[in-house]
């Protein structure tokens, strides 16, 4: 399986986020909007409140969602020699993909980590190339492949 392939069902994840999202926002967006007159429970008011809340939460996540997409998109025709922001690095045992966070998922029997610069197994991999072994926990994994 190639880059291109790879990043396509990456993309397909991080539009079921974003749609997730999407549908978050739209369920607390309706529920904040409330109208104030035909309610006069203090009860009402509050849950108003805190879907209002709630839905600015959502919209936030959405937004950096949305940039990962957009970062995750302008990846799809580079290539990398070493393990750095944007690179897929294909192990003996599975892919790493080092740019944004998601559930990890299976194409092909092979399963896809999506890690961000924050998570720990970032450093352990970056600046790392092909042949190279990285030890997590008990497992070590061997750099087959970084396009």
């Amino acid at each position: 399986m190639n880059r291109e392939e790879i990043l396509g069902k990456i993309i397909e994840e991080q539009q079921r986020v974003i749609d997730n999202l999407l549908q978050s926002v739209e369920r607390y967006k309706t529920a904040s909007d409330l109208d104030e007159d035909d309610t006069s429970d203090p009860d009402d008011l509050a849950r108003q409140t805190e879907a209002k809340d709630m839905q600015l939460r959502f919209e936030k996540m959405l937004a950096k969602e949305k940039k990962d997409m957009a970062f995750v998109q302008a990846e799809r025709n580079k290539n990398y020699t070493q393990a750095e922001l944007g690179a897929l690095v294909e192990t003996d045992k599975n892919y790493f993909f080092m740019a944004v966070p998601l559930p990890k998922f299976t194409v092909n029997g092979k399963e896809i980590f999506c890690i961000s610069p924050d998570a720990p197994i970032f450093q352990k991999l970056k600046n790392k190339k092909v042949g190279d072994t990285v030890e997590m926990g008990t497992n070590t994994f061997e750099i087959k492949s970084i396009s």
